[in-house]
């Protein structure tokens, strides 16, 4: 009989299993039906005498079940597929809404646990437990003891493994996981609003981080020596800021998943949407700190201030579009592409200055019209 737990552990990893490898699994079945019961001498030629087709085709079988070559193939072939389904399994137990199992299975004893994880594996391998039957009743009826012996073993060990490993894997609920630097020694610290992204960029984005900034910096350095005849030019340093902004779309797109996905709360706390939004600008100051540095090594203090306030001006913008159109990537990037161009052509025109109040003005009535209704949405 069926027990409660297995008829849940079959149906979503056996079910799932044979979904994902449908193909492959009737590809491998066609091909060993049609090669042992439509297998036919080619052309018209008849080498066979007639009503002799069924004796040469089960002989075929036999040889094909029976072989060594054959055997040791079979052998390879499900030990493949059976670490198919480890990493099968693997993978659906990190999925989110299947992370009750965690609770529903560990209610149960370990005996119970590896009896349903056995009756789950043994379901997966059905397609090569059948194999193995037959080329067991073909050996017993040929008196291949050894050959079948072998089978059985074979398959017990892969199915007993399979059970153990996802036993295994269910009761290590607790895994230390190793932590960046900055949140080892910034544990005791205080976490204000603005520096929570931060936190995420070094304990989950530290790959993107490292891409951006290094997409920033050679930005930097084409644009200023590609003009260095006149880097006294502002529109040098605002097509040098706004490819650095574009350098970092990826973290801003980040910043608002964040914020959508775990912060989600927070806008129900009793913050004012303009002290929201110089939280977010301040986060974005945290992030381009190393350009900002840059800005005030490079040009002077007056300058330096108003490329500042341009560079935020413009990431801010590039934030607050995300409350308009949502967290769709494929409309993100046209919506990238299209701000790149309009604020290349006013730099062009010689609009810089004018560029701040303007990405400013638009930051603010799509923060302060689209804030909340994103929520209801």
């Amino acid at each position: 009989m069926q027990r409660p737990l297995s008829n849940i552990l079959v149906k979503v990893f056996a079910r799932g299993f044979y979904k994902v490898n449908s193909g492959l699994l009737i590809f491998m079945f066609v091909i060993l039906v049609s090669y042992c019961f439509f297998i036919n001498t080619l052309g018209d030629v008849k080498l066979l005498p007639p009503g002799k087709e069924l004796y040469y085709q089960f002989f075929i079988l036999i040889n094909f079940v029976n072989s060594p070559a054959m055997m040791l193939l079979f052998f390879a072939c499900w030990l493949i597929y059976t670490v198919k389904s480890w990493q099968y399994v693997a993978g659906q137990l990190r999925v989110e809404h299947h992370q009750f199992l965690y609770y529903s299975v560990l209610s149960a004893s370990r005996k119970v646990q590896f009896r349903s994880w056995f009756y789950m594996q043994f379901i997966i391998s059905l397609p090569f437990v059948f194999y193995a039957v037959l080329a067991s009743v073909i050996g017993l009826v040929f008196h291949h003891y050894l050959t079948v012996g072998i089978i059985i073993l074979f398959t017990l060990l892969l199915v007993v493994v399979s059970a153990f490993i996802y036993l295994k894997q269910i009761n290590n609920l607790i895994s230390e996981k190793r932590q960046s630097t900055l949140l080892n020694l910034g544990q005791s610290w205080g976490k204000p609003f603005f520096s929570l992204f931060i936190y995420q960029i070094f304990d989950k984005l530290k790959l993107a981080f490292v891409l951006s900034k290094l997409l920033s910096y050679m930005v930097i350095i084409s644009v200023m020596f590609s003009f260095a005849d006149v880097t006294t030019d502002n529109r040098v340093a605002a097509f040098a800021i706004l490819g650095v902004v574009m350098a970092h779309a990826v973290l801003i797109y980040q910043q608002h998943r964040f914020g959508l996905v775990y912060l989600l709360i927070t806008r129900n706390f009793p913050y004012s949407l303009s002290r929201l939004f110089l939280q977010y600008a301040l986060t974005y100051l945290l992030l381009l700190l190393p350009e900002c540095i840059w800005l005030f090594a490079g040009f002077g203090l007056f300058t330096a201030f108003g490329l500042l306030f341009l560079l935020i001006a413009i990431v801010m913008l590039f934030h607050c579009v995300l409350y308009r159109i949502g967290l769709a990537m494929n409309t993100y990037l046209p919506w990238l592409l299209a701000l790149f161009f309009a604020i290349s052509l006013a730099i062009l025109f010689g609009g810089v200055w004018a560029l701040v109040p303007v990405c400013f003005g638009i930051s603010l009535l799509l923060f302060y019209g689209n804030y909340y209704r994103e929520e209801l949405n």
